[in-house]
């Protein structure tokens, strides 16, 4: 008791030696004291602190680190690639086409990456060609089939002898159900 009542004299000595500090400090608490509410409260520094909340940027930079990561994971192997074809082989060179010599169509390309890729990835032009004919083939068949279908419905709208012309079946209410319900009589 007699070290809380020296420690409450002493702050109500240091707020009387001080009155312009306003604020939260030790006196305030101690004197039990109102503290001042025009000015702001500053603790231990050397301006306002402010508390800024801000949304975390951490999947931002982790999606950039990891985009940069696997550009260059890719992007170095394919630039060394290049640059090698590029210096050691060299664009293709227009050259006479010996007599009897039917080229490739591959070999109309000028560069061998685009060689290479034409050549193993992409389907040849004569590959292409009989698609697109099968696929007109199909289109066709498919229209002569409508075209008969058409007549045929045609046909069977003059003659009657379409679905349409059926003669109606019985209710089936009508039917007699009482022999099969004991069949061991």
């Amino acid at each position: 008791m007699v070290g809380m009542s020296l420690l409450r004299s002493a702050a109500a000595f240091a707020a009387r030696l001080g009155p312009l500090k306003a604020g939260n400090n030790a006196a305030n608490i101690l004197t039990r004291t109102i503290p001042r509410t025009d000015k702001v409260a500053i603790r231990w520094g050397h301006g306002k602190k402010m508390f800024v909340v801000k949304p975390s940027d951490y999947y931002d930079r982790r999606f950039l680190r990891l985009l940069q990561y696997y550009i260059l994971l890719t992007g170095i192997p394919v630039v060394v690639f290049v640059t090698a074809v590029n210096v050691f082989i060299g664009e293709a060179e227009l050259a006479e086409i010996p007599e009897g010599y039917e080229p490739e169509y591959w070999e109309y390309y000028k560069h061998p990456i685009t060689r290479w890729i034409v050549r193993n990835i992409y389907d040849s032009p004569v590959k292409d060609y009989e698609k697109m004919m099968a696929a007109i083939q199909i289109e066709k068949e498919k229209a002569d089939m409508r075209l008969t279908q058409l007549e045929v419905r045609r046909q069977m709208r003059q003659t009657g002898d379409g679905p349409w012309f059926q003669v109606p079946t019985l209710d089936k209410e009508l039917i007699d159900h009482s022999p099969k319900s004991s069949p061991d009589n």
